[in-house]
């Protein structure tokens, strides 16, 4: 029994000083440089040819006469020893956890939550790798660089120069998991995204970290989530700052649709998906409060864990007694360039090589590749592509119910079972089930009609013929009408993301296409300000027959196979109006977020993602107001020129400066701009994400550069598609659709009959008929 409690309280004393539990010495704020220009300027071509050396002096500008330690291969597998036998040590800690009963339990909002961050076992064993490696920078911070008196962002820097190549990690580095040679003449693109880029071919592939437009904020420089501000005082909390700024309303926008809600969820799936952490020892969901809504003893609080703390007088929680809302850390992932501490490698100078075209670095894990590919749809990995294949006239797995087709079931994890998708998140609500639906419907269909143009074509050559063109639809109607209605049209046309009608030739090589982890975990994450508590199921004559609550069906998808509620929520997507773009959102959201059913309470999405960011290290809203050409606000009031006086109240009793509003607040808080539904920060991040993701995929369906394009009469077919279309070819009986979706139905936009072809435009699939090459 003493020997058990010896060894406890080592590893205790041990995992306090890697900053495993979240506590640390405190140490000043980085202070952010405020766009990229500026950081090229500080950072670019600063010589250092004596690297590493022992106390030696660098003239490196800001860092001139710094004094730095010498750490060579030795200290490095040292380093990586000693986090490794922490890791391995933690085994004890989850056990002695397991023991006292703490565990999170299924059907909970917490075990929803842990759901819908599912990490895969490839991702988990990654992430495992990429732990060590932030303990072993951790511990080269605290026991290399202190000692000189670093400041803990100069000493991140140092450490990052630092190559895993050489250590026991090296293996493990993204770039020796993908050795093989591609074929740069390959049709197809492979499914998890490697060698899309062949001469990197692990860029965007799945399973690799997010990059970074501006440099994070992490407490410790290395890992541990930003949690001071700019006076030195703690940040909010992610649930007192949730309280204080969002009042549900009823407003609802004048003329968008939910479409554009659903659209930029299934969107933002395709690109993204962060997975949490879990149980090293043991492989098990991790939680991080009790059962009843309280706080943990200190003693069972789990090393990955970064609970939400519930004031005593929260209007919601407070009077169920919840003081405690679970949140687990983001599952990390070595970076392509295999380096220790936050950032990329410097090539052996102590600088950061970056261009304006490449975000600067990388840390979490995007489970999802990289590029908009169908993943959603199809998957991210071969085996899981393979798991949803019928092997039979290239056509996808379904079940049918009531003589229809839907996704197949797979999973005893929801109420009802659930469904079996390219991404498992189609279940968190009806909805995005049926947008799913309809796009594993659009597949088959055009599967089944390519078999008839080619009846010598291969299973495989109609399935991988009949995702090509897939992938082009949801690109297509991404750039050609959703965007536009996202960003403004003048705006979309001014920075050259409308399609044209030749082919594209601005494939780059040489641009990173990762996901930026400000776009995933804040930019995007606007879709929920837009969601509606009450969904309308809306009849053929595009009347409400009745409402279903989002609370009320969180994981309940297969309702979609109940009488009419396909179809209704399928006209009701293309006829509700969406909430208004604000920081006002609805209680489904804020309060009841993978709740049992619509009277019991569930997770609040604003403190998760608030939080979720300060564990990402993402800088406040101020920096990147700055990055996207905004002054950078010296007092709250220099954020009225976008953001309305009643928000900069709250912001200035919740916030102590500026610099400390969190960029997912920020972002929402704005006016929209022009004609536009998003405020300037957002349009900006998302333009550039949107923009790089379309000049870094040599497959995307208008590119030149792909190995073999589509014909010219190919590709003007493609361009007929519109989603409109996608719902009336893939409804149960829809038979009347507005051209545009994503604006309700008004002059100019009226109701139009599905078989009116010249109002809702089709593809022709003729146009890859065999027979008809003689034409092209």
């Amino acid at each position: 029994m003493a020997g058990s409690v010896a060894t406890l309280a080592i590893l205790w004393v041990s995992l306090q000083t890697m900053g495993f539990l979240g506590t640390s010495h405190t140490i000043g704020a980085y202070k952010l440089p405020m766009s990229l220009q500026n950081y090229l300027a500080s950072y670019t071509g600063l010589p250092m040819s004596n690297y590493p050396y022992e106390g030696g002096v660098v003239d490196t500008g800001r860092f001139h006469n710094r004094r730095y330690p010498h750490i060579d291969e030795a200290v490095l597998n040292n380093s990586i020893s000693f986090a490794q036998s922490l890791v391995d040590r933690m085994s004890t800690l989850e056990r002695n956890i397991a023991n006292a009963g703490v565990e999170l339990m299924a059907h909970t909002p917490a075990g929803k939550q842990f759901l819908d961050s599912y990490p895969s076992e490839d991702a988990f064993e990654r992430g495992l790798d990429a732990i060590v490696a932030m303990k072993a920078s951790s511990y080269l911070l605290h026991q290399s660089c202190r000692r000189f008196g670093l400041e803990k962002d100069d000493c991140a820097r140092y450490i990052s120069t630092l190559s895993l190549q050489g250590t026991p990690l090296d293996s493990a580095c993204p770039g020796s998991r993908h050795a093989a040679i591609c074929n740069p003449m390959a049709k197809y693109r492979s499914f998890d995204g490697s060698c899309n880029n062949v001469e990197n071919p692990s860029w965007g592939s799945a399973m690799t970290a997010y990059t970074r437009i501006l440099f994070p904020q992490y407490f410790d420089g290395i890992q541990e989530p930003r949690r001071i501000g700019q006076t030195k005082k703690p940040l909010p909390g992610a649930r007192s700052v949730s309280v204080a700024l969002s009042t549900p309303n009823d407003q609802s926008d004048v003329s968008r649709t939910l479409t554009v809600m659903q659209w930029a969820q299934f969107i933002a799936n395709d690109i993204s998906y962060t997975p949490m952490r879990k149980m090293v020892s043991s492989g098990k969901p991790i939680s991080c409060c009790r059962s009843d809504g309280n706080p943990l003893s200190p003693r069972y609080v789990h090393p990955d864990c970064s609970p939400i703390t519930v004031p005593d007088r929260d209007p919601v929680y407070g009077q169920h007694y919840v003081r405690c809302m679970n949140y687990v850390r983001s599952l990390p992932v070595l970076r392509s360039e295999c380096t220790f501490g936050p950032a990329e490698q410097a090539s052996g100078t102590f600088f950061l090589i970056i261009d304006s075209n490449r975000a600067i670095l990388d840390e979490q894990m995007n489970q999802a590749s990289h590029f908009l590919d169908g993943s959603a749809i199809y998957g991210s990995t071969l085996k899981k592509s393979r798991e949803l294949r019928e092997f039979d006239g290239g056509r996808l797995r379904v079940h049918k119910d009531n003589k229809h087709e839907f996704l197949p079931i797979g999973g005893t994890e929801c109420k009802d079972g659930c469904y079996d998708s390219g991404d498992y998140r189609v279940n968190t609500h009806p909805q995005l089930a049926v947008m799913h639906t309809i796009w594993h419907r659009e597949h088959n269909r055009i599967a089944n009609k390519l078999a008839e143009l080619n009846p010598n074509w291969s299973d495989e050559t109609l399935y991988q013929e009949a995702r090509r063109i897939v992938i082009a639809e949801i690109q297509h109607i991404t750039y050609k009408e959703w965007l536009p209605i996202l960003l403004g049209k003048k705006y979309a046309r001014a920075v050259g993301l409308v399609v044209e009608s030749s082919y594209n030739r601005n494939y780059n090589s040489e641009d990173d296409p990762a996901v930026s982890n400000e776009v995933a975990t804040a930019a995007l994450r606007f879709v929920i300000s837009l969601m509606q508590g009450k969904i309308s199921l809306t009849d053929n004559k595009r009347q409400n027959n009745k409402t279903v609550t989002l609370a009320e069906y969180f994981f309940k998808p297969t309702i979609i196979e109940s009488d009419e509620v396909f179809d209704d929520l399928l006209r009701g997507m293309a006829t509700q109006s969406s909430q208004k773009m604000d920081i006002n959102i609805v209680e489904d959201i804020t309060s009841k977020l993978f709740a049992s059913n619509e009277e019991s309470l569930g997770l609040d999405a604003i403190s998760l993602d608030i939080q979720r960011g300060r564990d990402h290290g993402l800088p406040g809203y101020n920096h990147y107001r700055k990055y996207c050409g905004l002054p950078s606000a010296k007092s709250f009031d220099d954020f009225l020129d976008y953001i309305p006086m009643e928000m900069i109240k709250k912001l200035r009793t919740v916030y102590a400066h500026p610099d400390d509003v969190d960029l997912i607040i920020g972002g929402m808080a704005e006016r929209p701009a022009e004609d536009g539904l998003l405020g300037p920060t957002f349009r900006c991040l998302i333009f550039e994400q949107f923009s790089r993701t379309r000049r870094t995929d040599r497959f995307f369906y208008d590119s030149a550069y792909q190995p073999h394009p589509f014909t010219p009469k190919q590709l003007a077919e493609i361009r007929n598609v519109t989603l409109a279309r996608v719902f009336c070819a893939n409804g149960n009986h829809i038979t009347e659709m507005q051209p545009n979706v994503f604006l309700r139905p008004q002059l100019g936009n009226e109701l139009r009959s599905c078989t009116m072809f010249e109002a809702i435009p089709s593809v022709d699939l003729f146009a890859w008929a065999e027979r008809a090459k003689a034409y092209r």
